[in-house]
């Protein structure tokens, strides 16, 4: 019973974190954006927009890989969770 516990709670933390991952990386171009409009507003307000671009497309980057990674992590560890789960009823 306690190992049937334990397999719903990694289950749904493993859910959890596949929604998370894709949720990350839905919203990764509206965050980095606003990261790089932040990032603008921080070193004054002015920048030409040739740097500015690059410091967009430099966050939006990093916003896509750290989604992409943890929905990968998360999916993964899913889908070895279900297999495990489903092993343990043969």
């Amino acid at each position: 019973m306690e190992t049937l516990i334990k397999m719903y709670g990694f289950l749904i933390f493993t859910s959890a974190l596949s929604l998370i991952g894709f949720f990350k990386l839905k919203s990764s171009v509206d965050n980095g954006t606003d990261d790089a409009n932040q990032y603008l507003r921080s070193m004054g307000g002015s920048m030409d927009s040739e740097s500015y671009r690059l410091i967009e497309e430099s966050y939006i980057l990093s916003n896509i890989t750290m989604g992409g990674i943890i929905l990968f992590v998360g999916l993964n560890f899913l889908c070895f969770g279900i297999y495990k789960f489903f092993k343990q009823f043969d």
